[in-house]
């Protein structure tokens, strides 16, 4: 029997790229989207809710943005392994959201290269340290 995917969450306002988030997980078996929000408000909601073993935030969202999102997270949630991710490459964005408490970062550009690859790494990390 295969161990089970790890249940990632997804918040993204964008309607294709959260297809192409959602495409890109459930291609690889390792993954199972756990659930997905349009802003960071239900991001936050729903993460909680849904107590996933990782979530992929968009930076820029709107109610509340992935920075913000991600602080409320991490406070909630110390361990949980969060991937930033954003079209834009606004280096202060990414220092912002990192200093949130974001484990890592992603481009949307290189989604379908570098996100199982930053998911799988982090998510081991967080299993052995248990």
């Amino acid at each position: 029997m295969s161990p089970q995917p790890f249940r990632i969450f997804v918040a993204e306002d964008d309607e294709s790229f959260l297809d192409a988030i959602a495409l890109v997980l459930e291609q690889d078996e390792r993954f199972a989207m756990a659930g997905r929000a349009r802003d960071g408000r239900e991001a936050v909601d729903l993460a909680a809710r849904l107590s996933p073993d990782a979530v992929v935030m968009d930076i820029e969202m709107p109610v509340l943005d992935g920075v913000e999102a991600t602080r409320l997270l991490r406070a909630e949630a110390p361990d949980l392994p969060i991937v930033a991710i954003s079209g834009h490459d606004y280096e202060e964005r990414v220092l912002e959201i990192r200093q949130a408490g974001a484990d890592d970062y992603v481009r949307k550009a290189r989604l379908a290269d570098e996100l199982p690859r930053v998911l799988a790494t982090l998510l081991s990390r967080r299993k052995r340290s248990r």
